[in-house]
C-alpha cells in the first residue's frame, strides 16, 4: 500500500482494504495502490469503486454518478 498520491488514493485504499468486501469479490488491496490503477482494473467491483471516487474528486453530481456507475454495472455483469 505505500505512499498516496491523492486524497481519492486514500479514500479508495480505506474502502478496498475493507476484509468482507475482500472475501466477497476476492482480490488483494495491494494490486491497487492508485486510483489510476483501479480505473483500469479488470475487477468489476475495484472499477466501479474507484469511478465513484474518481467521478465524486471531479465534482459530479450524484445523479451522474450514479448513472455512469449503474451503466457501467449493468455492461459489465
Amino acid at each position: 500500500m505505500g505512499t498516496y498520491q491523492s486524497n481519492g488514493d486514500k479514500i479508495l485504499q480505506a474502502v478496498i482494504t475493507d476484509e468482507q468486501l475482500m472475501k466477497s469479490y476476492d482480490y488483494n488491496p495491494d494490486d491497487y495502490s492508485s486510483l489510476s490503477d483501479a480505473l483500469d482494473s479488470d475487477n468489476v467491483i475495484i472499477q466501479a469503486i474507484a469511478r465513484i471516487i474518481s467521478r465524486n474528486e471531479q465534482d459530479a453530481t450524484e445523479k451522474e454518478i450514479y448513472n455512469e456507475v449503474s451503466n457501467y454495472l449493468k455492461s459489465s455483469i
